[in-house]
């Protein structure tokens, strides 16, 4: 991990086994990928105090990777947009979580004093059917909801299936896109039905049951249709999604340089840990509401939250962004934010 200094036995015993460079895709298998070997005594590691920190991730799936800090007075989970706004010289905040794509918006055109440091979500996108479609079948002239115009969902489907569809209307947010799957039709748009709408897990799984529920003669016809994420892959020659990054405002002061990559490597445990087993997540969570969960996590409720993870439908990881530049810099020139590769200096 780059600019790592860590005075700690006990720590950087750990790190050797989880802060490996990788360049594979998140999302694989593979069993050897961040096994603690029982020959290593972790028993006598003490989790730093993170709490001088500033930190502020986005609701959804980037907020889960700190899942077991969501109670903390330092760490803020908001909207996209108002974290976002926090990638600006202005802000005091050491660490915002925020879409890649803000390595041009705010750090390339915006001169915020932050670097990316890793990749946290790899892609969470799907497409569904409302059962509505006659003919069952994923066509050019279908109505389809996305969200976000001219945003990252927006650019990321016109990427990866065209710009020739003809019948494309567009919400605000996930939750908007996840009400036009459950309700089967547009509200926005005199109620006109809806045959296909782009949803992100976890938000995707609830809308399904309940579209399901609401139209139950249609039931055997709703359903997940594509996985962005694999046909974005196909189209792009094997490259994957970097949809959202850990920023760091770098600092002079050693200690918190020491701080900061403690929390990195603390970041990095605690994603592969979840993805493994839920348990520490279910404990930690266990007295939310599900109002709570869905305000935080973007998921209904506790259950649902963990059968996306454990499936990791919610497309989250730890890469180190220096080791997984080639994916950022495709992904950043596919969807049209960037016409080149981006400079080496604005990585952590």
């Amino acid at each position: 991990m780059k600019k790592i200094f860590i005075p700690m036995i006990s720590l950087l015993s750990l790190a050797t086994l989880v802060g490996c460079k990788e360049t594979k895709e998140p999302s694989s298998q593979d069993s050897k990928e961040s096994e603690v070997s029982s020959s290593v005594d972790t028993s006598s590691y003490v989790e730093p105090d993170f709490s001088s920190l500033k930190i502020a991730a986005p609701k959804g799936a980037p907020a889960i990777a700190l899942y077991d800090m969501h109670d903390k007075s330092n760490v803020e989970i908001n909207s996209p947009d108002n974290v976002l706004a926090y990638l600006d010289a202005a802000s005091d905040k050491d660490i915002v979580i925020a879409p890649t794509n803000a390595l041009k918006s705010k750090i390339m055109a915006g001169n915020a004093p932050y670097k990316i440091s890793a990749i946290l979500t790899f892609g969470n996108f799907y497409i569904a059917s409302t059962g509505n479609d006659d003919n069952d079948t994923f066509d050019k002239d279908d109505y389809i909801v996305l969200f976000q115009q001219n945003g990252l969902p927006d650019k990321l489907f016109k990427y990866t299936y065209g710009t020739d569809y003809s019948n494309l209307h567009y919400v605000s947010e996930a939750n908007d896109a996840n009400k036009c799957l459950m309700d089967g039709i547009n509200a926005t748009d005199n109620n006109n039905s809806v045959d296909y709408v782009l949803v992100p897990q976890p938000a995707l799984t609830a809308g399904l049951a309940k579209a399901k529920q609401n139209r139950p003669e249609k039931a055997e016809k709703i359903k997940q249709v594509k996985d962005v994420q694999e046909d974005y892959k196909a189209k792009s020659n094997n490259s994957v999604i970097t949809q959202a990054a850990l920023f760091v405002r770098p600092t002079t002061d050693q200690n918190k340089i020491n701080l900061i990559n403690q929390f990195l490597l603390h970041v990095d445990t605690t994603v592969k840990g979840v993805l493994k087993d839920t348990t520490a997540l279910e404990t930690k969570l266990a007295g939310l509401t599900d109002a709570q969960i869905a305000a935080k996590f973007g998921a209904p409720n506790i259950n649902i939250l963990k059968s996306t993870i454990k499936a990791n439908s919610i497309g989250l990881g730890y890469e180190i962004a220096t080791d997984f530049k080639v994916n950022v810099d495709a992904f950043l020139k596919n969807l049209g934010f960037i016409n080149e590769d981006t400079s080496e200096d604005l990585y952590y």
